[in-house]
């Protein structure tokens, strides 16, 4: 039953700050426009250096950055069949 608390918690806890309102939502559009661009949701994180070769240190930090995006986005859209999996998981 762990995971499934810890999930349902954590998907209350980002659905409530980003979802739901309790923060002014004109806040909420700017941050999560923010964390879009910074995190390269929406991009390739291989970062080629002015040499054309890849730069594996920087392509590793933009990795990290989307692992990040992805970690919220998945977060916020856990859906509750996914979580009675977990639940089911448990028990057995």
């Amino acid at each position: 039953m762990k995971m499934f608390i810890k999930f349902w918690n954590l998907r209350e806890h980002y659905r409530a700050l980003f979802w739901r309102g309790d923060a002014h939502e004109v806040h909420v559009k700017a941050i999560i426009k923010d964390l879009r661009e910074f995190c390269r949701a929406d991009q390739s994180c291989v970062v080629v250096a002015k040499d054309g070769h890849i730069d594996t240190h920087a392509t590793s930090v933009a990795e990290g950055r989307r692992e990040v995006w992805l970690r919220i986005t998945q977060t916020l859209n856990l859906s509750d069949e996914t979580l009675q999996r977990f639940k089911e998981q448990e028990n057995d």
